[in-house]
């Protein structure tokens, strides 16, 4: 029967009151979805549109937005960002939409999809983005894994690193424009070439040395362009007009930059050497070699007959000795003149591509500086819808990488949830059923003491728990359990004419004193103080145990227990029915909806459970979901935390929509009763 009958709702007094009372229950709803929807539109976030408050991703709309996104997501670091693009931005926030393509794009896309390139002139991109993978760094981790028969000791044998588990895997470090890299052989730069080769050529991060010789060489040592013209008696408005000259200037300033900056800097897969300077590659390794081409060909691990049968390289030596005499070669003036080098790098090879296209000399059309930010432009309208979808799938990816790879958190979870819930079904209506059957002189005060366990917060209890666990008294309590029960069956066979009461007494007194102080000292005078208790620690025990009993659901299950009609277990003692059978038959079977709101509270402690599990279980292999997912988040950026939420609240967004109808019979059940 409804509070308000029909003739009074219509009362205006009446329709406010309803409008206020449904007014507030929508703002509500909206206090509370408002926050969930920031937190998943924050999960698909990155660097560049993480200040942005929105309940939807920007990105999905916003091109100019996407743009930045996908820049950060190519270049991974800034540093890679500002010396390719030639650019400084200072922050990836401060990338902006460009005001025009250059005419030459088109062209050096075709040239670069047409011709085949040096592994020296590209990296791969899409590797890292706000401390998450991306997509080319998951294909790199996946063929490393397999090129390794997936044993990551193998890979930190042959690299000298230490990778913990394959999520900390992360591309190797891959200057190819540096004087110090050698292009290594290991596992890892295989891989890493293989990947840079069977990449889409829209994810190459281009090697440029003329973005090189700026940023590593021209704005450390001259600061800003004025500066610079100032020296050299140029005139340049912005540094991203100053080349690195395919042969060395005529203009003495600018030489000297350009031999300082070949000769000591720039790595020798990018300097090519006249075969006139043949005499003094050869001088130079007699040199270097004192004489002996023994010295050398165990060096090179070779079979030159003599100094004077050595021609010099033509592109990158694969051996590494090589490479490191052709390096010292370049530093030496004497044999090595400067007239002899020049430059070959992409802008070279897309001059000589255009002038073969339109039947001209290299130096009709050179030089072509490279439009790599054009580029890219171009690659990104081409590629807009696949890279909206890799940024709103890419840090779901990285938590469930991350969770796979620690398989044992997801199982020990559903371990744990298990117990929990199967403990606290049994445990409190067991004894929610005795105090409302037996109604003992003492049930008000057991309740209070039930109720007066919800006072005290759980950090109150967690190190009295973790020092029960850590030395917990099986002993004590199985001998005292056991001579409680024996005391209990010979006082009913010698004293029947006891009380109850005082024959329950004397048991547990006996039990107490048998338990918790003869057992402890038996143990410490025979075996020694240690043997008296035992380790829980590490165990699901240490799980369960704490959380298996809980005052208020004993409440709970009271109250409930005691709305059951008397007249059901009336009918049971007539029939000859166990007390079993009244407990499981008709208690438990009318109880079902309380039950299930009992289930989903027990499922959501044990699943959410973090601070108890991280104390008390210092072994990794025992770690539950929720200790992992905060290993990830102290080291991740707040967008990877948000995706970690979202996943975790999953698993408790399905049972509550599963059980919702039994949730709600819970809830009501004992109200109308």
């Amino acid at each position: 029967m409804p509070i308000i009958s029909q003739v009074g709702g219509r009362s205006l007094k009446v329709r406010m009151t309803y409008g206020a009372l449904f007014l507030i229950l929508i703002l509500g709803g909206v206090s509370m979805i408002y926050p969930m929807m920031l937190m998943v539109s924050g999960s698909v976030q990155s660097q560049v549109d993480y200040p942005r408050l929105s309940v939807l991703p920007e990105f999905l709309w916003n091109d100019s937005l996407l743009w930045g996104k996908y820049i950060q997501s190519k270049y991974g670091v800034m540093e890679y960002a500002d010396r390719f693009l030639k650019s400084s931005l200072g922050d990836w926030r401060n990338i902006k939409p460009l005001d025009h393509v250059d005419p030459n794009a088109e062209a050096f896309i075709e040239y670069r999809d047409s011709t085949p390139w040096p592994r020296e002139w590209a990296l791969p991109g899409h590797w890292e983005s706000s401390k998450v993978i991306a997509k080319n760094g998951r294909r790199y981790r996946d063929m490393l894994r397999q090129a390794a028969g997936d044993d990551i000791q193998s890979v930190n044998e042959a690299t000298g690193l230490f990778y913990a588990d394959w999520t900390s895997v992360n591309l190797p470090s891959a200057r190819f424009w540096s004087r110090r890299f050698n292009f290594p052989q290991t596992v890892d730069y295989k891989v890493l070439y293989e990947l840079t080769a069977t990449a889409p050529h829209a994810d190459w991060v281009i090697v440029d040395p003329d973005g090189v010789f700026l940023y590593d060489y021209l704005r450390p040592q001259w600061g800003d362009v004025q500066s610079y013209n100032q020296a050299h008696g140029t005139q340049y408005e912005k540094y991203d007009q100053v080349l690195l000259a395919t042969h060395p200037p005529e203009n003495p300033s600018e030489r000297t930059d350009w031999e300082k900056f070949v000769r000591t800097e720039l790595n020798i897969a990018f300097i090519r050497i006249n075969p006139a300077a043949t005499g003094g590659w050869r001088e130079f390794l007699r040199q270097r070699y004192s004489g002996k081409i023994q010295n050398l060909n165990r060096e090179w691990k070779s079979q030159w007959p003599g100094f004077d049968a050595i021609s010099l390289p033509e592109g990158l030596p694969r051996e590494n000795a090589i490479q490191s005499d052709l390096g010292a070669f370049v530093k030496d003036a004497a044999n090595c003149p400067l007239d002899a080098l020049s430059i070959y790098g992409p802008r070279q090879g897309f001059e000589q591509y255009v002038a073969k296209q339109k039947n001209v000399e290299v130096s009709q059309v050179a030089p072509l500086p490279i439009p790599t930010e054009s580029v890219d432009y171009l690659d990104f309208q081409k590629n807009k819808g696949s890279l909206r979808w890799e940024f709103v799938k890419r840090n779901y990816i990285a938590v469930m990488d991350y969770l796979l790879v620690h398989g044992n958190g997801i199982r020990n979870t559903v371990i744990f949830c298990f117990l929990m819930v199967m403990t606290n079904l049994l445990v409190n209506p067991l004894a929610a059923y005795a105090l409302s059957r037996y109604r003992p002189p003492s049930t008000y005060t057991i309740l209070l003491f039930c109720m007066a366990t919800m006072a005290f917060p759980a950090e109150v209890t967690m190190i009295p728990s973790f020092l029960l666990l850590k030395r917990f008294p099986l002993y004590g309590l199985l001998v005292g359990t056991v001579a409680t029960l024996l005391v209990g069956w010979l006082l009913s066979r010698w004293r029947p004419n006891w009380p109850s009461l005082l024959s329950g007494m004397v048991a547990v007194v006996v039990g107490i004193a048998a338990g918790w102080w003869l057992t402890p000292l038996v143990a410490q005078e025979i075996f020694g103080r240690e043997h008296g208790t035992i380790s829980l620690l590490n165990t699901f025990w240490a799980l369960v145990l704490p959380g298996m009993a809980n005052g208020y659901s004993i409440f709970l299950l009271k109250g409930f227990f005691d709305s059951l009609p008397k007249e059901l277990y009336e009918a049971s003692d007539i029939d000859g029915a166990s007390e079993w059978t009244k407990f499981w038959m008709i208690t438990m079977s009318l109880s079902k909806p309380i039950l299930a709101v009992l289930a989903l509270a027990a499922f959501t402690t044990a699943y959410s459970e973090f601070m108890m599990a991280l104390v008390i279980i210092p072994d990794q292999d025992m770690w539950t979901i929720m200790v992992w997912l905060f290993q990830l988040q102290s080291r991740s950026h707040p967008t990877l935390v948000y995706a970690s939420l979202v996943i975790a609240a999953i698993p408790t967004l399905i049972i509550f929509l599963f059980c919702q109808n039994l949730i709600i019979r819970g809830i009501v059940v004992p109200s109308e009763k």
